[in-house]
């Protein structure tokens, strides 16, 4: 099992994954949670406002690897990115494995 974030296109792309992701109105197998997060906002002005939200849609799973969904993988920085309770440790390590040389990932000596 893994933590994996996803991007898609837009909404409507996620749903039409989404609908690929149940059997009789449960999760196949493979997937054991989805936290639907949405458009993320990329950057606020000074009082907090979002000034540029991400026409993408951002989706977090806990699940196996699927083949079909690789290209909609994705790898932000752990820090400041949602977070399954007690699955800070296996996103970051994920993490790492793409971006080893990342201030997250280096381990001062």
């Amino acid at each position: 099992m893994k933590f994996l974030k996803f991007e898609f296109t837009d909404q409507a792309e996620w749903l039409t994954v989404k609908d690929s992701l149940y059997e009789d109105e449960a999760l196949i197998p493979e997937v054991t949670a989805i936290h639907e997060i949405g458009n993320i906002c990329l950057a606020t002005n000074e009082e907090g406002d979002c000034i540029d939200l991400s026409t993408k849609y951002a989706v977090d799973m806990l699940c196996e690897e699927i083949e079909w969904l690789a290209p909609f993988v994705v790898y932000p920085k752990p820090s400041g990115v949602h977070i399954f309770a007690g699955w800070e440790a296996a996103y970051t390590a994920e993490y790492c494995k793409i971006y080893p040389d990342s201030p997250y990932c280096v381990i001062p000596e």
